[in-house]
């Protein structure tokens, strides 16, 4: 047994840290560690324990289990979860998740987000209002794009995409300068690369029916307004996980990966039906589904020769892919 941090301390005075301890602290706390700070036995953390939860009321508990071989003990309020809809550890995913989108959101919206995520925090407790205060994961980018005069198109394609609104596209593709109207169904927004695009179909004039699968730069759209007609299909395509954006339908490639980049590409999902064969000489053959060409060829380029597409229902001819026999 550990040497008592305060060999004069009452029962009282320990009784009233241990609670300080677990009303101002929602993580878990080791009955180890409890012992060790309070200057007592394991047995004596149980018994002060089961004095507090006596005293506790309806809608609070005290969560006792295992992790591993070590007990710990979490004080959990049932009322405020049921109210909130969440808790503590669930409110610092929100956290983690705005650390990670901050680097290409506007200043303003991040404002947003940080205000909106500290009173959600004061309401659960003071400890949590202090674990969503700052952003604890940080960027080195090499350049980004301001998306702050888009905001309105961001705006006006979320509400778009809930209600199913078939928009009027005005685009200017990438290298050129002529501008392109598009009838577009918008099916959602995602962000690769730090770009952030919007992945839907475009519908030929006068129909409501998919044509092809199409995907926009966002900041490449200089105007976009529904037409007040509605699409019923599913414009996401919320199942397909392949490799790339939606640029065109899935096909079915393969890649040989060197040894030297082999446990890179092992440790990734490409695809959601990939298949990863190890090869004789400690390489991998990937299989993977994509719906972007251009996107798996420069990523079998990035790896400088470590990398080859060597089959499928599209072949590599010089710089360019080409269909396979």
């Amino acid at each position: 047994m550990p040497p008592k941090l305060d060999d004069h301390a009452s029962a009282r005075d320990k009784l009233l840290v241990l609670y300080q301890r677990l009303t101002l602290d929602s993580r878990k706390h080791f009955q180890g560690e409890i012992a060790l700070d309070l200057g007592c036995s394991p047995q004596t953390v149980t018994r002060l324990i089961g004095v507090i939860e006596k005293h506790l009321g309806k809608d609070v508990e005290i969560e006792s289990a295992l992790e591993g071989r070590r007990r710990y003990y979490r004080l959990k309020s049932k009322a405020e979860e049921k109210a909130l809809g969440f808790s503590f550890e669930e409110l610092r995913y929100l956290a983690t998740c705005r650390d990670l989108a901050g680097p290409f959101l506007p200043k303003a919206v991040t404002d947003r987000i940080n205000s909106s995520l500290t009173t959600l925090a004061l309401l659960l407790g003071e400890r949590a209002a202090r674990s969503v205060s700052g952003m604890s994961i940080g960027f080195h980018g090499k350049g980004f794009i301001d998306y702050s005069p888009h905001l309105n198109t961001i705006a006006i394609l979320n509400k778009a995409i809930e209600k199913r609104s078939i928009c009027s596209v005005l685009y200017r593709p990438g290298g050129r300068r002529e501008e392109i109207t598009y009838r577009y169904a918008p099916g959602r927004i995602l962000a690769m690369g730090g770009t952030l695009y919007v992945q839907g179909h475009r519908l030929a004039e006068h129909s409501v029916m998919t044509e092809r699968p199409t995907t926009f730069s966002l900041h490449r759209i200089i105007r976009v307004a529904p037409t007040g007609e509605y699409f019923r299909f599913d414009a996401a395509d919320g199942d397909a996980c392949a490799f790339g954006l939606n640029w065109h339908e899935p096909r079915r490639m393969q890649v040989r990966v060197a040894p030297s980049a082999g446990d890179y590409v092992r440790d990734r999902v490409w695809s959601d039906d990939q298949i990863i064969e190890d090869t004789d000489d400690g390489g991998v053959l990937l299989s993977v589904t994509t719906t972007s060409e251009k996107e798996l060829l420069a990523w079998v380029h990035s790896f400088g020769g470590a990398a080859q597409l060597i089959g499928g229902e599209e072949m590599v001819v010089g710089n360019d892919i080409r269909r396979g026999k």
